[in-house]
């Protein structure tokens, strides 16, 4: 029998979440409270929101901004159009502007595949840090995911968390560490993702023992967080869970009242003509708030843990099908709920060789910053 979860420990019960005005304020106030040593890492890439975080952050830093990484992305030749390229190369000159002689500005490139066109970009992403060390100069880690891939932020923060926890557990200094984003759900599904892969697979680090035989007849329950035009994701992931149970989240509340349900339209035939999905699966959490995703999936997770825990078990597939805000759910609940070496869970993904975005986008982002570990936890 396995252990029973319920009254694990929950690290993001109380949290800290900004947006809009209260962003630049938090930021003003963080900088005057004391001398600090900020680290800014963010993506050169061709996301319009790229620069906007970092506008606000780099004027109020008063001196603070010690470093600023930019990740560039060393993709296979045709993932972008001359188009993008063109929009990342301005991106990267507007950074250029907004740093310079603040701190250091360093670059780290992350290859996504190797000579044979295996994915690497991951496992590449998580070792931009490979000591604790590399951090633990700094006073506060700023990531800003705005234009960074999933597969990279996802294993870059879990890593950044890592080695946090394990400074806390030495007794040495560690770092705050905050993600901010600029967020814009409706741009979020405006970028088609092109060339998706056959085959989906578990995103390191969070692979999970969905392959290992001694658990092979356990019941798999699947919570992937739903968004627009993720259709043929959905169905290859889907693919490789081949889930005995499948819990969607949908958005709601959010920007557009109707929002969750022009997804269930959109994915009616996969969730009740093919799956059969009963309605109560589905769950409901805020489009604005990635804790509230956390706890909602949190929640389903460990009930299916413990029920199931009567007949030996079950594994737990999650997965980020939406915006970038609500994705940072999935990556909380990842990290906490891997700890528990008895809850077998993965987080299941696909990549894509190509990206296109509108010319017709108008973007309408909004600043958020989440503090996902440091002082304010006590």
């Amino acid at each position: 029998m396995t252990a029973v979860l319920e009254n694990v420990h929950m690290r993001w019960r109380n949290y800290i979440l900004v947006r809009d005005g209260e962003f630049s304020s938090f930021w003003k106030a963080h900088f005057a409270e004391r001398t600090r040593s900020v680290l800014f890492v963010c993506g050169k890439g061709f996301d319009p929101r790229t620069c906007i975080a970092l506008r606000t952050i780099a004027e109020l830093a008063n001196g603070a901004l010690t470093e600023t990484m930019a990740l560039v992305f060393d993709e296979s030749e045709g993932t972008l159009t001359q188009d993008l390229r063109e929009k990342a190369a301005s991106n990267w000159k507007e950074m250029e502007g907004l740093i310079v002689g603040k701190g250091l500005s360093t670059s780290h490139k992350i290859t996504f595949r190797t000579a044979d066109g295996r994915r690497v970009g991951a496992r590449n992403a998580a070792d931009v840090f490979k000591e604790e060390a590399r951090i633990s100069t700094f006073s506060d880690i700023i990531v800003d995911i705005s234009a960074m891939p999933r597969s990279v932020y996802f294993p870059l923060i879990a890593r950044l968390i890592y080695f946090y926890d394990e400074l806390k557990r030495k007794q040495k200094p560690a770092p705050n560490i905050y993600v901010v984003v600029a967020e814009d759900p409706v741009l979020d599904c405006q970028i088609r993702e092109e060339g998706i892969d056959e085959t989906a697979s578990f995103l390191h680090p969070f692979e999970g023992e969905f392959n290992r035989e001694a658990t092979g007849q356990q019941p798999k329950v699947w919570i992937p967080v739903l968004g627009e035009g993720r259709t043929t994701q959905f169905d290859r992931i889907y693919d490789l869970v081949k889930p005995d149970e499948v819990c969607p989240v949908l958005p709601s509340p959010s920007r557009n009242p109707r929002r969750g349900d022009d997804i269930v339209m959109e994915y009616r035939d996969l969730l009740f003509d093919q799956l059969r999905l009963d309605p109560r699966n589905i769950i409901y959490s805020s489009e604005y708030n990635p804790f509230e995703v956390y706890r909602q999936i949190r929640k389903a997770a460990i009930q299916y843990h413990d029920v199931l825990g009567l007949i030996g078990g079950c594994k737990i597939a999650l997965s980020a099908l939406c915006s970038k805000l609500m994705s940072l759910g999935v990556l909380l609940v990842g990290y906490e709920l891997k700890a528990a070496n008895s809850l077998q869970i993965g987080i299941a993904h696909i990549e894509c060789q190509g990206y296109d975005m509108p010319d017709s986008v108008v973007p309408n982002p909004q600043p958020v910053g989440l503090w996902l570990a440091g002082e304010c936890y006590g």
